[in-house]
């Protein structure tokens, strides 16, 4: 093994053991607005992964798109609302999920065990893979195919922004005053 497949190695194991740090920061954090600053380290996490496995174009939309504006947009949502911090309370459902967060991470370290395996052959090919999977290729799909789900989605965040705004504008009192009269 080459002092150059080493590095890259070394690289890829403290980057994904940065993002399961950041993942683990997501779900034990107490106050919302940490979690979403650990989500957002997580998702540069994961675009730098996608960059050490070549593929740019999906690294720069998970900054540009995710970790960007999504984010943004919850860490303005959480501030409007005012994020509280919740009480940790140590109840059965809580002991299940930890147990099967834990048995997932014992399905990984199996899957990590297998050892390295073989590139897919076909059309997934690094030849074929630029072809398809480049930057001009999913712009002109996106933009002529799947247009209408595109601008569909883009219309949902806006309705849950103006929602979400409306919500926190007015108190929470009245509006059950309203709904019970």
């Amino acid at each position: 093994m080459e002092i150059n497949d080493l590095v890259y190695q070394s690289a890829i194991i403290i980057i994904g053991l940065t993002a399961v740090c950041a993942s683990l920061g997501v779900i034990l954090c107490s106050s919302p607005i940490y979690s979403a600053l650990y989500l957002i380290g997580n998702m540069v996490c994961l675009a730098m992964l996608y960059l050490l496995y070549h593929a740019e174009f999906i690294a720069a939309v998970q900054i540009i798109v995710y970790a960007g504006a999504v984010m943004i947009l919850f860490l303005f949502i959480i501030a409007l609302l005012g994020g509280k911090k919740e009480l940790q309370e140590h109840t059965l459902q809580r002991t299940i999920a930890f147990g099967f967060a834990g048995l997932l991470f014992g399905e990984l370290l199996l899957a990590a065990t297998v050892g390295v395996t073989k590139p897919i052959e076909g059309i997934f090919d690094p030849v074929n893979l630029k072809v398809i999977g480049g930057a001009k290729a999913i712009g002109l799909t996106l933009y002529s195919k799947h247009l209408v789900p595109f601008e569909l989605a883009s219309i949902l965040l806006l309705v849950a922004t103006i929602g979400v705004i409306c919500l926190a504008k007015f108190p929470l009192k009245q509006i059950k005053k309203s709904l019970n009269s």
